[in-house]
């Protein structure tokens, strides 16, 4: 079987990019690989050599952010794993990175796919980094029997200059929006609020409280409780108030990083589109990509199936108060013209 270059498809996250690693996992010529570096916690490129046992736990130890999210029930929509407590794994064991979404994304047997990689990874002997998430990308792609595998993690700009340093044959699809309307949906998801409630606990206690125990003797605000781990209101985590504007300049830092790393990449090793083209042309869209990626069979049962997964999602930074839309627009000004051009 012919092997075909690395694939990482990179964004700023709540662009699109999960719908596109949907589309992709239902081409039997692609092995769609979702929030597989994304949910590496720790870091999904530790410098050095990894030994097998290395490897493996940096793929299967689970994080404290995770493990906390799933025990108060946060709605990460990006979660996949259904952690009950009948399951192997769940929110009293903590979760593993890769069975977290990635493996369910792939199967419906997670768990025993788990274990396969497991066995696989434990045979591996030391290499870098870059070189051991190769050797199982490569594994996976030959077991479900595809041609290329696709990496496709949202937030995934910020790693651009390191997969183009570690991945230097790599091909990059770059998929973007309207950074507003990018911003808006990350003020109301799940895991970007709950990443922005528990870097404001840090500030405020000097911890965060989702990943590490609160020393002893620290006086925690009446306001705070509810959005502690330990004292977790759901209502209350929902109607907090995080200014848009700051997921505009997050948004916007992303843009600016990703871009400058994305210029060493060469013209024909990069393909770049919206969603919203994406969106009005899926059909023409995936056939560019698939030839772009390949090239891999755009069949019209693909392409069908792919645009029966579009739907329709009405605007929503432009419903916000004039003030608030105002404030957006300026943290996204710059970033969008760089986008422009």
């Amino acid at each position: 079987m012919s092997q075909l270059p690395p694939v990482f498809v990179v964004s700023t996250g709540r662009c699109g990019s999960t719908l596109l690693s949907e589309m992709l996992r239902l081409n039997p010529e692609v092995l769609s690989l979702s929030e597989f570096f994304g949910l590496l916690l720790t870091g999904p490129f530790p410098a050095g050599e990894l030994t097998a046992a290395e490897y493996w736990s940096l793929l299967s130890t689970p994080h404290p952010f995770v493990t906390s999210a799933y025990r108060v029930g946060a709605p990460v929509e990006e979660f996949l794993y259904e952690a009950s407590p009948s399951r192997p794994f769940n929110a009293s064991t903590g979760i593993p990175p890769i069975l977290v979404t990635s493996l369910p994304h792939l199967t419906d047997r997670p768990e025993a796919l788990y274990a396969e990689i497991e066995e696989f990874v434990r045979s591996l002997g030391t290499a870098e980094v870059a070189e051991q998430h190769r050797r199982l990308f490569g594994w996976l792609r030959d077991r479900f029997g595809a041609k290329v595998w696709a990496e496709r993690s949202g937030f995934s700009l910020r790693h651009v200059p390191e997969l183009v340093r570690l991945f230097p044959d790599a091909r990059f699809v770059h998929l973007y929006r309207d950074g507003r309307e990018c911003a808006y949906s990350m003020s109301r998801s799940g895991a970007f609020r709950l990443g922005a409630v528990s870097m404001r606990l840090q500030q405020e206690l000097g911890v965060n409280p989702y990943v590490e125990d609160v020393p002893p003797g620290v006086s925690i605000p009446a306001d705070l409780v509810p959005l502690m781990p330990d004292t977790f209101e759901l209502s209350a985590f929902e109607s907090v108030e995080l200014p848009v504007e700051d997921f505009g300049h997050a948004w916007s830092d992303q843009i600016t990083t990703g871009l400058e790393g994305l210029r060493e990449v060469e013209p024909g090793r990069l393909l770049q589109f919206s969603y919203d083209r994406l969106v009005e042309d899926t059909a023409g869209t995936l056939t560019e990509l698939a030839a772009f990626i390949g090239p891999v069979d755009a069949s019209e049962s693909w392409l069908r199936k792919a645009a029966g997964l579009v739907s329709d999602r009405p605007s929503g930074w432009r419903s916000l108060p004039d003030e608030q839309r105002q404030r957006l627009e300026a943290a996204c000004q710059d970033a969008m013209s760089r986008l422009a051009g």
